[in-house]
């Protein structure tokens, strides 16, 4: 596993005309093995959960086969997972306050509220 700092340009979804900001969020990039890692433990977690639904009355009976495809779903999910955004910091365009970048998956471009002005914010990502 390898942490990248990554510098984005933040705009503001509301008003275009205000000037862009800048900030920065971490990108966590996974090997083969690490991904694997990370599908087990998915597959783990769901599938316990997956038992214990065994125990809750008439519900089981829907609960378990759902959740027993879902463990395999989401564990090929994490498997797949390459890259993933650790979250960051940057600055609003629009009330210039420092507000906190959220974790999601990994894309050149997402969307954010600011903490502050609740303004909703365009982040792209500058260069890889």
């Amino acid at each position: 596993m390898t942490l990248d700092s990554i510098p984005v340009s933040i705009y503001s979804r509301n008003n275009r005309e205000l000037k862009e900001t800048h900030g920065e969020i971490t990108r966590i990039n996974w090997d083969k093995t690490d991904r694997t890692k990370n599908a087990i433990k998915a597959f783990g977690m769901w599938l316990g959960l997956t038992f214990a639904c065994i125990f809750v009355p008439i519900l089981h009976f829907f609960l378990v086969p759902t959740l027993f495809i879902t463990s395999f779903v989401l564990a090929l999910e994490k498997l797949r997972e390459e890259q993933r955004n650790a979250g960051g910091s940057g600055e609003c365009p629009s009330c210039h306050k420092a507000f906190r970048i959220e974790k999601s998956k990994w894309q050149t471009r997402m969307t954010d509220t600011c903490d502050e002005c609740h303004d909703d914010l365009e982040i792209k990502v500058l260069s890889i």
